[in-house]
C-alpha cells in the first residue's frame, strides 16, 4: 500500500444522506482517512530516525488486546452498491454485493491502522489475502454497526504480517459479514542478513515458478483499461494513487498503475456466482500486480466442482503469472 496525497474527485459516492457518501465526510471517509495517514506516516519517520530504523522488533508489538477497535453505523445506500455493482460486472441485486461490504469497512480499517498506538507503518503495507464470512444478506437503503480490530500480529520471512477482522451487524443486530485483511510490513527485524535470505528465496522461486494454468480451464478474459483503477477507487473510495494513473504510480515506487486487488476479488465473486450477496465463503490470495491497462486470463478448477461444493478461479496475467487465486463456496457447504 502506497499513501495517496489525496483523494480523486467524485470518491464521495453518490448515497442518500446518511448512506456512504456521508461516511466519507467524517474522519472514517477517504479525506479524512488519509489525512490520519499522512500524520501517522510523518509521525513515525520522525521516530525512526531517532531509534532503529530497520523497524520494530518483537517487543515493540502490542498485544491486539490493547489496541482498541473501531466502531462506525453505516448507511448502506441502494444507489452506491449499484455504482459498485456497475465496476464490478455484476447485475443489480435486492442486498448490499459482499465486495461492496469489504469497501464500507475499508476506510474503517485504515482508520484503525492510523492510529499512533498501531506500530506498523502503513506506507508500503502490501495487501496479501483476504477470507470473508457472508452469514446472511444486508439489506440495501439500512444501517448496519461495522466493529474492525486487529486480531493478531505474526512472523514473515519478509517481515510483520497483521491480521485485520472486520464484522458488520445488520439493521436487526444480528451478525451479516465477517472480513479478515491480512497484510505484510516489510519492516523486517532480522536485519541485512535475514533480508539477504530472503531475496535469495525470492530470486529462486521466480527461477522455479510453476505454471499456475496447469490442471485449469480457460473460461475467459478480462480486458482491463488503464481507468480501471479511477473507476474501481470512484465507487470504493479506495482512492490509493497506485491505482490510478502511471504518473501517481511512478511517485510510489510502481512501474505503472495496478488494478486494486479488491476490484479483481468482488469481480471474480460477480463471476462464480448470480447472487454475490447470498450466505458463502470466499478467500482470495493476492499474487503478481495486474498492471494496467492489461489482459487478465480467467482460469477455472472444474475437477473441484464435481462435489458441488467449491470454485476456484485464478486469474493468470503476461509472462504466466498468478494475479490472484478465488475460492467460493456457498453456505452450508464443505469440501
Amino acid at each position: 500500500m502506497k499513501i495517496p496525497r489525496i483523494p480523486i474527485k467524485g470518491s464521495r459516492g453518490r448515497g442518500a444522506k446518511g448512506g456512504f457518501a456521508d461516511a466519507v465526510r467524517d474522519k472514517a471517509g477517504p479525506a479524512g482517512m488519509y489525512v490520519n495517514i499522512l500524520g501517522k506516516e510523518a509521525t513515525s519517520l520522525v521516530g525512526r530516525r531517532r531509534t532503529d530504523r530497520k523497524g520494530p522488533s518483537d517487543a515493540a508489538i502490542p498485544s491486539p488486546a490493547s489496541l482498541p477497535p473501531v466502531e462506525r453505523r453505516i448507511r448502506i445506500a441502494a444507489t452506491d452498491d449499484a455504482a459498485f455493482r456497475s465496476v464490478v460486472a455484476a447485475r443489480e441485486g435486492e442486498y448490499a454485493h459482499g465486495g461492496y461490504l469489504h469497501a464500507v469497512t475499508f476506510p474503517i480499517a485504515m482508520e484503525l491502522m492510523s492510529k499512533k498506538s498501531f506500530p506498523l507503518r502503513l506506507l508500503g503495507l502490501i495487501h496479501l489475502e483476504n477470507s470473508v464470512t457472508q452469514h446472511r444478506p444486508v439489506t440495501l437503503d439500512t444501517t448496519v454497526k461495522v466493529r474492525v480490530r486487529v486480531k493478531e500480529f505474526g512472523s514473515h520471512r519478509r517481515g510483520t504480517t497483521v491480521r485485520i477482522l472486520a464484522e458488520i451487524w445488520d439493521s436487526s443486530g444480528e451478525l451479516a459479514y465477517t472480513d479478515e485483511s491480512l497484510y505484510l510490513s516489510k519492516q523486517a527485524s532480522g536485519g541485512a542478513e535475514k533480508s539477504d535470505r530472503a531475496t535469495a528465496s525470492g530470486n529462486s522461486a521466480r527461477d522455479h515458478r510453476p505454471d499456475p494454468r496447469v490442471g485449469l480451464t480457460l473460461i475467459g478474459q478480462w480486458r482491463l483499461p488503464s481507468t480501471t483503477g479511477r473507476a474501481y477507487a470512484k465507487v470504493s473510495g479506495d482512492a490509493n494513487p497506485i491505482h490510478l494513473s502511471n504518473a501517481s504510480a511512478k511517485l510510489f515506487g510502481m512501474k505503472g498503475a495496478i488494478a486494486h486487488g479488491m476490484y479483481c476479488a468482488s469481480r471474480a465473486l460477480s463471476q462464480v456466482t448470480s447472487d454475490p450477496s447470498a450466505p458463502c465463503e470466499w478467500t482470495v490470495e493476492f499474487g503478481a500486480p495486474v498492471q494496467l491497462p492489461s489482459t487478465v486470463s480467467i482460469w477455472r478448477d472444474l475437477s473441484s466442482e464435481s462435489s458441488g461444493t467449491r470454485t476456484l478461479l485464478r486469474g493468470v496475467g503476461p509472462k504466466k503469472r498468478k494475479n490472484f487465486e478465488f475460492s467460493w463456496q456457498s453456505a452450508g457447504t464443505s469440501g
